[in-house]
């Protein structure tokens, strides 16, 4: 299954992003303690278009970059994650 901008933009809200807008993306920014943490762009387009560097961008695996879309995932077990990688 492919992450969609609708799953994207849903993402980025449960982690509370802030918008870095460009021309042919805005970048969703995730921030932690006033640190930029990680980034991703959301395409701008009408279409459905495929949203698969997502996981990557967020550091985390695919099963939990849709844990995060469908709700077991919360913000602060994302952050958590990311600590126990020696990311944050």
């Amino acid at each position: 299954m492919v992450l969609t901008q609708t799953d994207a933009e849903a993402i980025a809200k449960k982690l509370l992003c802030t918008y870095d807008e460009a021309k042919a993306h805005k970048y969703a920014e995730v921030f932690e303690a006033g640190r930029l943490i990680a980034r991703f762009g959301i395409r701008r387009t009408s279409k459905e278009k495929p949203h698969g560097h997502i996981p990557r961008d967020l550091h985390i695996t695919q099963k939990q970059c849709w844990d995060l879309r469908r709700c077991p995932l919360s913000r602060e077990e994302y952050v958590n994650l990311l600590r126990q990688k020696h990311l944050l």
